[in-house]
């Protein structure tokens, strides 16, 4: 019989063992502890926003439905019959009265209750229980600006408000770029980018701050030749990562000045948000720009949200979202677009870099004679701030070091 792991050692503060990237076991028991049993993102409300709207996704390994009911409210399902196991909706996103099951004709409604069964007349009394039939709900479902989460098997030990405390900030200036503080999720565009790796690479992968000299280099050049001094001071920038608790983090990616806001954007839509939210409010929107990851699987980028989905321990499909502002002038949302598709596109400048460096990282893996992965650069000089969040220069490795302490504490909790 083997020994259980020991996942506070695996996954030092400084350094993480190799085998919790590769090891079937492990990665059965980050279902079983960490997605199925915290906080995990799901959809944003703007994806299924009527009555009868679904959104089709993954916890983990399980197959959920986002749906929203005849009452409008947000319900997440497993996406599984409960009579012989089928999933009840092929397909990715849509509007739909109720889900029937294509092998038996079981029918459910968009909060999952058992409508009705195929050819009900040959089950005798006592053998149907119409009421404890239905689609099985997550044990928890809440949202914050839109954002919807959701714990499958447990309500978390800790309520939602508290996992993103730290996040929150960050997430209210993403919103309030939006006159009416609201965006869209996926109406202008999905990727979906398969690699040969473990999904908490794409984690750490998210907040990077220290490979985009190197990874990045063409887009860079690129970028240096159209955009000019609008670069200039990357470095010694005096930007930062932070871990702000419950494994979340921020990466500050730049931060501009006042002259540099008006070069950005158009004045119709400065004024716009500052008549929206104040000056000082919409300034500071508009002035700063951060990459932030929710663990275990969701990211903030620039103009995306980032979905990570595990799928086997060397095998992670990530789905990017393309968000727009919900009432911002067109022009504002092509630029959007547009930037977006430069950097992050299947054809793009930036993001096949990454996905390629997750391969050969996986492969370099393959490699059991060197048995850690190191992530301690910055930590002997790694500060607290005022709120307690732990912070170093954005080219450092505090960002990364931030997963695994909520990591050692879901891993390591009795289930």
């Amino acid at each position: 019989m083997n020994r259980p792991r020991d996942y506070a050692d695996l996954a030092r503060v400084d350094r993480t063992h190799v085998s919790l990237y590769t090891d079937p076991e492990v990665f059965h028991d980050e279902m079983e502890r960490i997605f199925y049993r915290s906080w995990v993102y799901v959809a944003h409300e703007s994806e299924i926003p009527n009555p009868g709207d679904y959104k089709t996704t993954y916890i983990g390994l399980v197959p959920v439905i986002a749906t929203r009911d005849a009452k409008g409210k947000v319900h997440v399902l497993v996406n599984r019959c409960t009579h012989r196991g089928a999933t009840v909706c092929p397909y990715e996103k849509g509007h739909a009265a109720s889900f029937v099951c294509p092998y038996h004709g079981w029918e459910f409604a968009p909060d999952g209750q058992l409508l009705s069964v195929g050819l009900p007349k040959g089950y005798n009394e006592g053998e149907l229980d119409m009421a404890q039939l239905g689609l099985r709900e997550a044990a928890k479902v809440d949202s914050y600006r839109g954002i919807v989460f959701a714990s499958l098997l447990e309500v978390p030990d800790i309520t939602l408000e508290q996992k993103l405390a730290g996040v929150r900030p960050v997430i209210d200036m993403y919103m309030d770029l939006s006159p009416v503080g609201e965006i869209l999720v996926g109406h202008s565009g999905i990727y979906k980018h398969p690699y040969h790796g473990n999904w908490k690479i794409q984690t750490e992968g998210s907040v990077e701050g220290y490979h985009a000299i190197f990874t990045h280099q063409t887009a860079l050049d690129v970028m240096a030749r159209k955009m000019g001094a609008f670069l200039r001071g990357f470095q010694n920038s005096g930007l930062k990562g932070l871990d702000v608790g419950y494994g979340n983090n921020i990466l500050e990616v730049y931060r501009l000045s006042d002259e540099q806001v008006h070069q950005r954007w158009p004045k119709p839509y400065i004024d716009m948000l500052c008549d929206a939210h104040g000056e000082r409010r919409a300034m500071e929107a508009l002035r700063n720009r951060f990459n932030l990851v929710i663990f275990p699987n969701f990211a903030i980028l620039e103009y995306q949200f980032r979905v990570i989905r595990p799928i086997e321990p060397d095998f992670t499909e990530v789905r990017i979202y393309h968000t727009t502002l919900k009432d911002a002038p067109a022009e504002i949302n092509l630029k959007r677009v547009r930037e977006h598709e430069f950097f992050y596109g299947p054809a793009s400048f930036g993001g096949p870099d990454d996905y390629a460096a997750f391969d050969r990282i996986q492969e370099g893996f393959r490699a059991p004679m060197v048995p850690w992965v190191h992530l301690n650069r910055g930590y002997l000089s790694e500060q607290t701030d005022a709120q307690g969040h732990r912070v170093g220069d954005l080219t450092q490795e505090t960002q990364q070091r931030a997963p695994y302490y909520e990591y050692r504490r879901l891993m390591t909790r009795e289930v």
